[in-house]
């Protein structure tokens, strides 16, 4: 068998009733030179049995039993990825027919390019269209204020493989390894992101304690790293963690999304429709019925 070009690097820990249809919307997609590398960080729900049940050739599954972490698990991914093209994908997330495809074609006719993004479909947890997060397409306005962060959703990556080898995650950077990675990449890279809906992102109600962590830990690294980024940073961080107490607290993180996001299409809302529909279908095998009836 001929190496995948493309190795899409999915770590999962408790994927719950949405790995289905995120792991369905990988084996659907348009381009088909592929392989799926599935890590379980230590899954207690019946997440692990629904990866080994599928059978395609492309899929790898493996397991240690234990909980490490994102970062070192994705590093985990990196090392067995066989393709030239490595590509990001979230357990609780759903990528568009489209979206290899699309990546790959762009970075195939841009070779300057080191790391391609999409727009996102933010929907809520059960499946909601909430909006739609359009980011900047060059790489001078994606890295234009690195002191609050960088225009480049972390799930929607599709990377050079020597880039992402050259630039791994650090374990220790927990819930913001990709940030991290992009603080020291970004210098001496080159991002873009297509402005096509290509991904649907899932935004949870709640999550205050994991948000308060993204947080602090953006301000820890920025100190431990003096720049002229971190004044600003920290305030940035400060100003965000009161706001997300009060939409926690008052239970309006959906109201605010809502606002915040630019509103769908009437054609962008029925493409998002139809595609829930196709991918949460009665399964074919009756491992996978199981667990989405879960």
């Amino acid at each position: 068998m001929n190496s995948p070009l493309v190795s899409v690097i999915l770590p999962f820990l408790n994927g719950g009733a949405a790995f289905t249809p995120a792991l369905r919307s990988i084996l659907r997609q348009t381009y088909t030179n592929w392989e799926l590398l599935l890590c379980d960080d230590g899954s207690r729900d019946g997440s692990l049995e629904l990866a080994r049940s599928l059978q395609d050739p492309r899929v790898v599954v493996w397991s240690d039993g234990k909980t490490k972490g994102l970062a070192a698990r994705l590093n985990e991914c990196l090392a067995k990825a066989s393709g030239s093209l490595i590509a990001r994908m979230d357990a609780d997330d759903i990528s568009y027919p489209a979206r290899l495809e699309r990546q790959v074609t762009y970075l195939q006719a841009h070779p300057d390019i080191d790391l391609v993004g999409c727009r996102m479909l933010i929907c809520g947890e059960d499946n909601s269209a909430l909006g739609t997060r359009p980011l900047p397409t060059n790489h001078a306005a994606i890295v234009a204020h690195p002191a609050t962060g960088f225009e480049l959703a972390h799930p929607t990556w599709m990377a050079r493989a020597a880039w992402y080898r050259r630039h791994q995650y650090d374990p220790t950077a927990l819930r913001f390894e990709d940030v991290e990675l992009l603080y020291r990449a970004y210098p001496t890279s080159h991002f873009a992101n297509l402005p096509e809906i290509l991904y649907g992102y899932r935004e949870m109600p709640g999550g205050f304690r994991k948000r308060l962590k993204t947080r602090l830990g953006r301000v820890r690294y920025l100190r431990a790293h003096p720049s002229e980024n971190f004044p600003r940073a920290a305030l940035v961080e400060a100003a965000k963690v009161a706001a997300d107490a009060l939409i926690c607290a008052t239970g309006t993180r959906y109201a605010m999304l809502r606002r915040r996001e630019n509103p769908l299409s009437s054609a962008e809302l029925a493409e998002w429709k139809n595609l829930l529909l196709e991918l949460t279908e009665r399964p074919a095998t009756p491992s996978l019925a199981k667990v989405a009836q879960a």
